[in-house]
Protein backbone atom coordinates (compact mmCIF):
# COMPACT_ATOMS: atom_id res chain seq x y z
CA UNK A 1 0.00 0.00 0.00
CA UNK A 2 1.46 3.43 -1.41
CA UNK A 3 0.89 6.32 1.70
CA UNK A 4 0.51 9.53 -0.64
CA UNK A 5 1.91 12.40 0.86
CA UNK A 6 -0.64 15.53 0.28
CA UNK A 7 1.56 18.26 2.06
CA UNK A 8 4.84 17.08 -0.22
CA UNK A 9 2.27 17.12 -3.22
CA UNK A 10 0.69 20.69 -2.38
CA UNK A 11 4.51 21.85 -1.92
CA UNK A 12 5.75 20.45 -4.95
CA UNK A 13 2.70 22.11 -7.09
CA UNK A 14 3.47 25.29 -4.77
CA UNK A 15 7.10 25.56 -6.10
CA UNK A 16 5.69 24.20 -9.46
CA UNK A 17 3.53 27.15 -9.78
CA UNK A 18 6.09 29.72 -8.15
CA UNK A 19 8.69 28.93 -10.57
CA UNK A 20 6.51 29.40 -13.42
CA UNK A 21 5.75 32.81 -12.40
CA UNK A 22 8.84 34.29 -11.25
CA UNK A 23 9.94 32.78 -15.23
CA UNK A 24 6.97 35.21 -16.40
CA UNK A 25 7.91 38.05 -14.30
CA UNK A 26 11.62 37.88 -15.17
CA UNK A 27 10.98 37.75 -19.00
CA UNK A 28 8.34 40.23 -18.52
CA UNK A 29 11.11 42.72 -17.08
CA UNK A 30 13.26 42.06 -20.16
CA UNK A 31 13.72 44.65 -22.22
CA UNK A 32 15.53 44.30 -26.04
CA UNK A 33 17.07 47.06 -27.93
CA UNK A 34 17.98 46.39 -31.30
CA UNK A 35 20.73 48.39 -33.26
CA UNK A 36 19.95 47.65 -37.19
CA UNK A 37 23.74 47.46 -39.45
CA UNK A 38 24.30 48.14 -43.11
CA UNK A 39 27.74 46.73 -42.84
CA UNK A 40 29.91 46.86 -46.25
CA UNK A 41 30.24 44.18 -48.45
CA UNK A 42 33.51 42.53 -47.02
CA UNK A 43 33.54 44.16 -43.59
CA UNK A 44 31.33 41.21 -42.37
CA UNK A 45 34.28 39.62 -40.51
CA UNK A 46 35.51 42.42 -38.93
CA UNK A 47 32.69 43.80 -37.55
CA UNK A 48 31.90 39.94 -36.11
CA UNK A 49 35.47 40.36 -34.19
CA UNK A 50 35.01 44.00 -33.46
CA UNK A 51 31.90 42.87 -31.50
CA UNK A 52 33.05 40.01 -29.86
CA UNK A 53 35.81 41.81 -28.75
CA UNK A 54 33.90 44.37 -27.34
CA UNK A 55 31.12 42.07 -25.86
CA UNK A 56 32.37 38.88 -24.61
CA UNK A 57 32.21 39.77 -20.98
CA UNK A 58 30.10 38.99 -18.01
CA UNK A 59 26.75 41.20 -18.21
CA UNK A 60 24.47 42.37 -15.51
CA UNK A 61 21.76 40.25 -16.61
CA UNK A 62 20.35 39.37 -20.18
CA UNK A 63 23.23 39.18 -23.43
CA UNK A 64 24.45 40.80 -26.30
CA UNK A 65 23.77 39.08 -29.59
CA UNK A 66 24.97 39.71 -33.14
CA UNK A 67 22.96 38.72 -36.12
CA UNK A 68 22.99 38.30 -39.40
CA UNK A 69 19.92 39.38 -41.15
CA UNK A 70 18.15 38.80 -44.87
CA UNK A 71 15.21 40.28 -46.60
CA UNK A 72 14.46 43.29 -44.25
CA UNK A 73 15.49 45.09 -46.88
CA UNK A 74 18.73 46.66 -48.98
CA UNK A 75 20.26 48.91 -45.91
CA UNK A 76 19.74 45.72 -43.03
CA UNK A 77 22.30 43.22 -43.16
CA UNK A 78 23.37 42.92 -39.16
CA UNK A 79 21.78 43.90 -35.99
CA UNK A 80 23.09 43.79 -32.26
CA UNK A 81 20.46 43.27 -29.42
CA UNK A 82 20.96 44.16 -26.14
CA UNK A 83 18.69 42.19 -23.72
CA UNK A 84 18.23 42.22 -20.07
CA UNK A 85 16.77 44.26 -17.31
CA UNK A 86 16.81 47.66 -17.27
CA UNK A 87 16.98 47.67 -13.65
CA UNK A 88 20.09 45.50 -13.90
CA UNK A 89 21.28 46.68 -17.08
CA UNK A 90 25.09 46.49 -18.15
CA UNK A 91 28.09 44.62 -18.18
CA UNK A 92 29.35 43.53 -14.76
CA UNK A 93 32.54 45.37 -14.93
CA UNK A 94 31.81 48.64 -17.05
CA UNK A 95 33.32 50.04 -19.75
CA UNK A 96 35.12 53.31 -19.95
CA UNK A 97 33.97 55.99 -22.42
CA UNK A 98 37.07 55.99 -24.00
CA UNK A 99 36.54 52.19 -24.43
CA UNK A 100 33.43 52.90 -26.25
CA UNK A 101 34.47 55.62 -28.45
CA UNK A 102 37.18 53.15 -29.66
CA UNK A 103 34.76 50.51 -30.17
CA UNK A 104 31.83 53.02 -32.15
CA UNK A 105 34.81 54.20 -34.47
CA UNK A 106 35.54 51.26 -35.49
CA UNK A 107 32.79 49.72 -36.23
CA UNK A 108 31.23 53.01 -37.78
CA UNK A 109 34.55 52.21 -40.70
CA UNK A 110 33.13 49.44 -41.71
CA UNK A 111 29.41 50.50 -42.04
CA UNK A 112 27.18 52.09 -44.47
CA UNK A 113 24.52 53.00 -41.93
CA UNK A 114 21.24 51.22 -40.75
CA UNK A 115 17.53 51.59 -40.50
CA UNK A 116 14.63 50.34 -38.82
CA UNK A 117 15.92 49.94 -35.42
CA UNK A 118 13.50 49.92 -32.25
CA UNK A 119 13.15 48.56 -28.50
CA UNK A 120 11.14 46.04 -27.34
CA UNK A 121 9.61 44.18 -24.50
CA UNK A 122 9.58 40.12 -24.08
CA UNK A 123 5.93 39.02 -23.42
CA UNK A 124 6.06 35.57 -23.86
CA UNK A 125 9.34 33.02 -23.95
CA UNK A 126 9.34 29.22 -24.97
CA UNK A 127 12.26 27.82 -24.25
CA UNK A 128 14.73 25.76 -26.83
CA UNK A 129 17.94 25.31 -27.70
CA UNK A 130 19.40 28.12 -29.10
CA UNK A 131 22.72 26.15 -29.83
CA UNK A 132 21.31 24.34 -32.38
CA UNK A 133 18.74 26.48 -33.78
CA UNK A 134 20.35 29.54 -34.55
CA UNK A 135 18.37 31.13 -37.80
CA UNK A 136 14.92 32.74 -36.47
CA UNK A 137 11.55 33.84 -38.53
CA UNK A 138 10.57 37.52 -37.53
CA UNK A 139 6.94 38.54 -38.04
CA UNK A 140 6.98 42.71 -37.32
CA UNK A 141 2.90 43.41 -37.26
CA UNK A 142 0.29 45.51 -35.86
CA UNK A 143 -1.72 43.85 -33.23
CA UNK A 144 -4.98 45.48 -33.28
CA UNK A 145 -6.50 43.84 -29.66
CA UNK A 146 -3.27 42.79 -27.97
CA UNK A 147 -4.92 41.13 -25.02
CA UNK A 148 -7.22 38.93 -27.08
CA UNK A 149 -3.91 37.74 -29.55
CA UNK A 150 -1.72 37.07 -26.02
CA UNK A 151 -5.12 34.77 -25.05
CA UNK A 152 -5.32 33.19 -28.47
CA UNK A 153 -1.44 32.97 -28.74
CA UNK A 154 -0.78 31.10 -25.40
CA UNK A 155 -3.46 28.80 -26.50
CA UNK A 156 -1.59 27.89 -29.58
CA UNK A 157 1.57 27.49 -28.58
CA UNK A 158 0.95 25.30 -26.19
CA UNK A 159 -1.37 23.06 -28.94
CA UNK A 160 1.43 22.90 -31.16
CA UNK A 161 4.26 21.80 -28.45
CA UNK A 162 4.41 18.84 -30.38
CA UNK A 163 5.75 20.20 -33.34
CA UNK A 164 7.62 23.05 -31.89
CA UNK A 165 10.03 20.55 -30.01
CA UNK A 166 13.56 21.95 -29.28
CA UNK A 167 12.60 25.30 -31.29
CA UNK A 168 12.42 28.56 -29.74
CA UNK A 169 9.68 30.86 -29.89
CA UNK A 170 8.83 34.41 -28.44
CA UNK A 171 6.65 37.33 -28.14
CA UNK A 172 7.57 41.27 -27.94
CA UNK A 173 5.92 44.44 -28.03
CA UNK A 174 7.71 46.86 -29.80
CA UNK A 175 7.98 49.88 -27.59
CA UNK A 176 10.31 52.68 -29.66
CA UNK A 177 11.05 52.46 -33.37
CA UNK A 178 10.67 49.50 -35.80
CA UNK A 179 8.84 49.76 -39.31
CA UNK A 180 4.99 50.39 -37.89
CA UNK A 181 4.33 47.25 -35.97
CA UNK A 182 3.14 47.26 -32.52
CA UNK A 183 4.11 43.51 -32.04
CA UNK A 184 7.06 40.67 -32.95
CA UNK A 185 6.99 37.00 -32.69
CA UNK A 186 9.22 34.74 -34.16
CA UNK A 187 9.88 31.02 -34.78
CA UNK A 188 13.97 29.46 -34.60
CA UNK A 189 14.96 26.71 -36.10
CA UNK A 190 18.29 24.76 -37.17
CA UNK A 191 18.10 26.66 -40.40
CA UNK A 192 15.66 28.22 -43.26
CA UNK A 193 14.66 24.75 -44.25
CA UNK A 194 13.84 23.79 -40.97
CA UNK A 195 11.65 26.95 -40.34
CA UNK A 196 9.62 26.91 -43.81
CA UNK A 197 9.35 22.79 -42.69
CA UNK A 198 8.28 23.73 -39.34
CA UNK A 199 5.97 26.19 -40.44
CA UNK A 200 4.12 23.94 -43.04
CA UNK A 201 3.56 21.59 -40.62
CA UNK A 202 2.27 24.37 -37.73
CA UNK A 203 -0.41 25.70 -40.75
CA UNK A 204 -1.84 22.36 -41.42
CA UNK A 205 -3.18 21.98 -37.64
CA UNK A 206 -6.85 22.52 -36.34
CA UNK A 207 -4.90 24.83 -33.81
CA UNK A 208 -3.17 27.08 -36.77
CA UNK A 209 -6.59 27.90 -37.88
CA UNK A 210 -8.46 28.42 -34.19
CA UNK A 211 -5.24 30.70 -33.40
CA UNK A 212 -6.16 32.57 -36.84
CA UNK A 213 -10.07 32.75 -36.05
CA UNK A 214 -9.76 33.84 -32.01
CA UNK A 215 -6.31 36.41 -32.18
CA UNK A 216 -8.54 39.70 -33.51
CA UNK A 217 -7.10 41.86 -36.43
CA UNK A 218 -3.45 41.59 -37.10
CA UNK A 219 -1.71 43.50 -39.93
CA UNK A 220 1.51 41.71 -41.80
CA UNK A 221 4.16 44.44 -41.50
CA UNK A 222 6.99 42.27 -42.29
CA UNK A 223 8.90 38.97 -42.56
CA UNK A 224 12.60 38.76 -42.35
CA UNK A 225 15.32 36.07 -41.41
CA UNK A 226 17.62 36.59 -38.74
CA UNK A 227 20.90 34.42 -37.82
CA UNK A 228 22.94 34.45 -34.53
CA UNK A 229 26.22 34.89 -35.15
CA UNK A 230 27.43 35.59 -31.36
CA UNK A 231 25.33 35.36 -28.05
CA UNK A 232 27.48 36.31 -25.28
CA UNK A 233 25.62 36.19 -21.79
Amino acid sequence: MSIINHKSIKMKKFITITTLLVSIVSFAQTSIRVINLDVKMGAAEEVAGLFAEYSDVERKSGASVLQSVNYLGDNVSHRILLVGDPSNWGFKVEKTDAEWDAYLGKIRRNLNGGTGSMVMTNLRWRDGDSKKNKAHKNWEMIVHEPAKFAKAYDKFIKAIDDILDDRIVALESIDMGGLGGTHNTWLSGSNLNDIILTERAINKTKAFQNFIAERGKVELVKSYLTNNIHVFN
